[in-house]
């Protein structure tokens, strides 16, 4: 039997009662029960971004200061949190159009009202304003902390976060109401029009199958389970839920249908903002904060989701899983096969064959290399003086996104620096993965445009601040916008034509922070590295296939595909398996971005030919480039013994913080295998790759040193992202003059100097 709360309410007098009362049948408290109750999907919709905000998921990757402290065009100020506040102000309306959509009818009395959806949305306001109250604190402090921004700015950023927010949801109320009282006027449906337009018959049958699907939802009786007494009619002012009992039920659904048309109309048209908004990939002042980016994700989520309940209710979620399916198997736009490609190659040979075990004159290769080492030590040796035997450098770069990127470049120069250019001189071989390589190779071409005179240094502050600028920005808005749903853009480059996507938004941005300077083939420096007039590269991206490396350099090199024991799988020479693909022709930057694959922020890249060979992040298989400076030393050991007074092996990463005090709960330890093989990764690595390092001493006796740069402390840690803060950048730049890294300074300019 249904409770009746007026028999209630006069049997139950005391303070504790009433108030329980009134609680229980507040609106904003009935609406979360229904939440909890029934429609839970609604509230996962803000789980991760609470969670992110309270900076208790994604710490390690730096999603919270993406979200607290948003950045636009390289700065993080009022048009960062003004494009962040309205994208937030997007998902706070999806959510109450969806919630609408789907709860609305639960609550007869809401038709009593005048502005029924703007009652609702207001008493739907407790999460959203629970979250905004969340972010603005948190926010301020990221601001200060990570930002180094003074109070004042801090809370004018917020400020201007919660306009944007407001800006947003004013225009949705004022778009309702031009539907509701402005559009129905000038677009009246005349008699005959169902005729002449059949889907206007399906719209109104389909509005009839809602109308009894809510007609057998709705209460039937005034109070109960949904039953309301008091609901906020404005921010100040509640008031008791009005007797709808004199509607005819007929009535009261009439007019949530007709709400939920204006719903579909709000939906159809931010849906289209969105999709318009992803063919703009070209203007770094449209590309929102990642932030931003994030924020719109969800409310696409949510609007497609209300669109969907309203056409399929019940059967939605068995619709949208079934169109995902459908979706993946034949994806006619390419929705479902996110293996991006490799600029420059030529994909149109797609039943070609490639031989996987196939390799190049090991001979051969070793001997053109040891001819590449000759111009070396003729340079470093200028007057042939076999007492004076130069020191090869040998620079193996850990992965880390921009933090390795800009703690590479400037460790490095630095280093040079006071080296008086000594260091890149006696490079001769650059191994390791992700951001590390990318800052090397920025200070690469740097060091050859220098030697070529075209810019009078190569470590100047200005450079610096291009390798700091921020790369995920712009992916996230990509990923946010059309990748995930629809890629329709293309582009050219050599005589081939590729997809617009976060890949080709990562590659652009690099361009446009460092200048083109990479924006090169893989063959524009291979006269520079066979002329010893800069150091050699060796890229190592993961084959995904098989575990092992595909080997990228302009070079021949085949003898880094050398196997013992007959292994049959080996890793791949790039330039001679894909010779016939135009292997020369490949965009540096996209073989730097192979190598450098972040999880979802970029997407694993697919070679031509058969079979389908995907590789991903070198950080998968060898972080650190030890594998490959083992296996150049290893080759080259005789030549090294007998021309060199031996290897430097510079070694750049984050110092390892080591903790076995941590406490764990339920879901840690349900999470600990899965979680500790990822972030452990890395030194699972080092761990297994040291001790052959080290080995290398036994080769060459006396002849093997190492040197290590490395930066933070567990008071002083930096996220793992295409992203720095300003206090992630101090960090980096202090680190150079820790006693640590200065006594290892001191100690690489005593080895370089000893034999001369």
């Amino acid at each position: 039997m249904v409770l009746n709360v007026l028999d209630y309410r006069r049997k139950n007098k005391t303070w504790f009662s009433r108030w329980t009362f009134r609680l229980v049948h507040f609106f904003p408290f009935q609406l979360l029960l229904g939440y909890l109750k029934n429609y839970q999907l609604l509230l996962l919709a803000w789980l991760l971004p609470f969670l992110i905000v309270a900076q208790s998921f994604g710490i390690t990757f730096g999603l919270p200061s993406l979200f607290l402290t948003p950045e636009y065009r390289g700065e993080v100020g009022g048009y960062s949190f003004l494009f962040t506040g309205l994208a937030v102000g997007s998902f706070i309306m999806a959510f109450h159009i969806s919630s609408y959509v789907v709860m609305a009818n639960r609550y007869p009395f809401i038709v009593t009202v005048s502005k029924p959806f703007y009652v609702y949305s207001l008493n739907n306001s407790f999460i959203p304003g629970l979250y905004l109250l969340l972010y603005s604190i948190e926010s301020f402090r990221s601001q200060v902390y990570n930002e180094l921004a003074n109070p004042w700015q801090a809370a004018n950023n917020i400020l201007l976060f919660f306009i944007g927010v407001i800006i947003f949801v004013y225009f949705s109320f004022v778009f309702f109401y031009l539907v509701v009282r402005v559009f129905p006027k000038i677009f009246r449906l005349r008699k005959g029009q169902l005729e002449k337009y059949p889907w206007l018959r399906w719209v109104v049958k389909l509005s009839e199958k809602e109308k009894e699907t809510k007609l057998e939802e709705a209460p039937k009786e005034r109070f109960g389970v949904y039953g309301v007494g008091l609901y906020m009619r404005s921010l100040t002012r509640l008031a008791r839920a009005r007797f709808y009992g004199h509607y005819s039920r007929d009535k009261l659904i009439r007019v949530f249908r007709y709400q939920h048309l204006h719903a579909l109309y709000y939906v159809i048209l931010i849906l289209s903002f969105i999709i318009m908004r992803g063919f703009v990939k070209d203007t770094p002042s449209l590309i929102l904060p990642a932030a931003a980016s994030f924020h719109l994700i969800f409310t696409v989520i949510l609007l497609i989701s209300s669109f969907f309940y309203i056409i399929f209710r019940k059967w939605t979620w068995v619709v949208v899983l079934g169109l995902v399916v459908v979706l993946n198997t034949f994806s006619p736009l390419h929705v479902s096969r996110y293996n991006n490609n490799a600029y420059g190659l030529n994909y149109h040979l797609k039943h070609k064959t490639v031989n996987p075990v196939a390799h190049g004159n090991f001979k051969a290769d070793s001997l053109k290399t040891i001819q590449i080492m000759n111009r070396w030590y003729a340079r470093n040796n200028p007057s042939g003086n076999p007492e004076k035997k130069p020191r090869m450098i040998v620079v193996c770069t850990s992965g880390g996104g921009l933090k390795m990127a800009y703690w590479t470049y400037y460790a490095l120069g630095y280093a040079d620096s006071i080296l008086n250019g000594r260091l890149l001189q006696q490079m001769q071989l650059i191994a390791g993965a992700s951001g590390g390589m990318l800052g090397a190779a920025y200070l690469r071409e740097l060091y050859l445009q220098y030697r070529n005179k075209k810019i009078k240094d190569y470590y100047n502050t200005r450079y610096l601040q291009r390798i700091s600028r921020d790369i995920l920005n712009p992916v996230f808005y990509s990923f946010s916008m059309s990748d995930w749903f629809i890629r329709l853009q293309k582009f050219k480059y050599n005589g081939h034509y590729y997809y617009k996507d976060r890949a080709y938004m990562f590659e652009q941005t690099v361009n446009r922070n460092l200048g083109p300077c990479l924006n090169k083939p893989l063959e524009a420096y291979r006269q520079p590295e066979e002329s010893a007039r800069i150091p050699m590269m060796v890229l190592t991206p993961t084959i995904m296939n098989v575990g092992t490396r595909l080997i990228i350099s302009p070079l021949d090199v085949s003898y880094f595909t050398k196997t013992t024991m007959h292994n049959p799988e080996v890793n791949i020479e790039f330039r001679h398996n894909y010779h016939d693909f135009g292997a020369d022709s490949l965009n540096f930057l996209s073989a730097v971005r192979m190598n450098a694959s972040f999880p979802y922020v970029s997407p694993f890249v697919a070679l031509p030919g058969l079979p389908r060979i995907t590789v991903f992040d070198a950080g998968l298989n060898d972080n650190y480039g030890y594998l490959t400076a083992f296996d150049f030393v290893t080759e080259f050991k005789d030549w090294i013994n007998n021309n060199t007074s031996g290897v430097i092996i510079i070694r750049l990463d984050e110092n390892d913080i080591v903790n076995y005090n941590d406490k764990t709960d339920f879901i840690t330890r349900l999470t600990q295998p899965l979680g500790t093989l990822f972030v452990n990764w890395a030194n699972i690595q080092k761990n297994d790759l040291m001790p052959a390092l080290f080995s290398l001493k036994k080769l060459l006796p006396d002849k093997v040193d190492y040197i290590r740069f490395s930066f933070g402390t567990a008071q002083k840690r930096i996220s793992l992202s295409w992203h720095l803060t300003k206090r992630g950048k101090r960090i980096l730049t202090e680190a150079m003059y820790n006693r640590q890294n200065q006594e290892q300074l001191k100690r690489l300019k005593k080895l370089m100097v000893a034999n001369e």
